[in-house]
């Protein structure tokens, strides 16, 4: 998917969270936005994906040189993120099959258990994870999902070194061909794929 940000601003309460930010973003491109704690990276993220409209600008979503409308883009977009909750009175197994009613995964359900290495675990609520567990549940659904672009916020928070491993091995193997959008405090460590960079602080309106 080519994302495509004119002059995009989202404000609260009078005070410009950021403001004038221009970005072409080609399909298949991976792109990095940093910026410390607080500075706008997830609202930037959410606005990205729909979640939040833009107070001023407009994101144009393209596949190939068709235009997509609002009422399809979300249909396009996977969004993970510290803030996204999982619904936890689920089984994993159940999840992932209720997942399936709004977006179909590249893999099968028992393949997406295996990959996450959650054999075990298939039947556990997911209101018994571990805070890593459920952060490999989120990237699985996010990146094994059947759309052309997938926003990840923090990607390795609650992640071990083994599964910042695997992480990795995820993009590498599944996501060769979407549009990534990676929101990180440790762009070393959550980004080291990515192509394209924006610091959110460029664009914050400064008092």
């Amino acid at each position: 998917m080519e994302l495509i940000l004119e002059n995009l601003g989202k404000k609260y309460e009078g005070n410009w969270i950021f403001r004038n930010v221009n970005l072409s973003l080609p399909s298949g491109s991976r792109l990095l936005i940093t910026g410390k704690n607080g500075s706008g990276k997830s609202t930037l993220a959410k606005t990205i994906a729909g979640l939040i409209l833009p107070s001023e600008g407009k994101i144009q979503y393209k596949i190939q040189s068709d235009i997509l409308t609002e009422d399809n883009a979300y249909k396009c977009i996977q969004l993970s993120g510290p803030y996204i909750d999982l619904v936890e009175d689920f089984t994993l197994e159940e999840f992932l099959y209720f997942h399936t009613k709004f977006k179909s995964f590249h893999l099968s359900v028992n393949e997406l258990i295996e990959l996450g290495y959650f054999v075990e675990h298939r039947h556990k609520y997911i209101r018994n994870f571990s805070s890593g567990m459920k952060q490999r549940v989120k990237l699985l659904v996010s990146l094994l999902s059947d759309v052309p672009l997938t926003i990840v916020d923090e990607p390795t928070a609650n992640l071990d070194e083994k599964g910042t491993q695997w992480y990795h091995e995820l993009v590498k193997q599944f996501a060769d061909t979407k549009t990534i959008v990676v929101c990180s405090n440790s762009p070393f460590v959550d980004a080291q794929f990515c192509t394209q960079s924006l610091n959110i602080e460029d664009y914050i309106i400064r008092k």
